[in-house]
């Protein structure tokens, strides 16, 4: 196996775990990892504010511990995981080159994603919308996914759809891709409110 193989097993992990930890992050199982995370959506990005603004990105990160803007409800479980990776590869043996390219990978798309192309999702005007038309054509598309995301409420409350920031394979996979947004739930969006009001205190 080459490090650029390797690099990429990182890349695909991140995204499959990524996945999870966002579906994790809206269920309300763990309150402290919920809290950090649906104070963007409740709170920043409450569904009757603007999605969008002109250069900004408002990041629920900036009042609470993170590391470079991504906040601690991300990088702790991500951690966790690593280190729980690297200490079994030690102890199988796996080249340290091997785990470097791995963590590199997974640690450098997370970034990708979480740290750039998220907050692109909430800027009314990023280069890619300017860039040759294939590039321009996909990132408008998955920005009305990410669009979908905040604006998808079921009855109890939670965010049931497209987890993915910028590529959504795992939501086709477990069918929580929704492509468009259907009439806003406001019923669902009250029992939301309700039940993360923990994101206030």
């Amino acid at each position: 196996m080459t490090i650029i193989a390797v690099a990429v097993s990182g890349i695909i992990f991140a995204e499959f775990f990524g996945y999870w930890l966002h579906i994790l992050l809206h269920n309300d199982k763990i309150k402290w990892l919920s809290r950090s995370h649906m104070q963007h959506h409740l709170r920043e990005y409450h569904p009757s504010k603007p999605i969008r603004l002109n250069g900004i990105y408002l990041s629920s990160g900036a009042t609470r511990a993170n590391i470079a803007g991504i906040g601690m409800e991300w990088i702790i479980p991500i951690g966790l995981l690593l280190v729980a990776i690297h200490g079994s590869c030690h102890l199988i043996g796996v080249p340290a080159a091997y785990q470097i390219a791995f963590t590199g990978g997974a640690l450098g798309w997370s970034w990708i994603l979480f740290g750039y192309m998220h907050d692109a999702m909430h800027l009314k005007y990023f280069w890619m919308q300017d860039a040759p038309a294939f590039i321009k054509s996909w990132f408008v598309k998955i920005r009305r996914y990410h669009d979908v995301h905040h604006y998808t409420f079921d009855d109890q409350g939670v965010m049931p759809t497209n987890y993915g920031i910028c590529f959504f394979f795992f939501d086709r996979v477990f069918g929580t891709l929704k492509e468009y947004q259907s009439k806003f739930n406001r019923a669902g969006l009250a029992a939301s409110e309700k039940r993360f009001a923990y994101i206030h205190d």
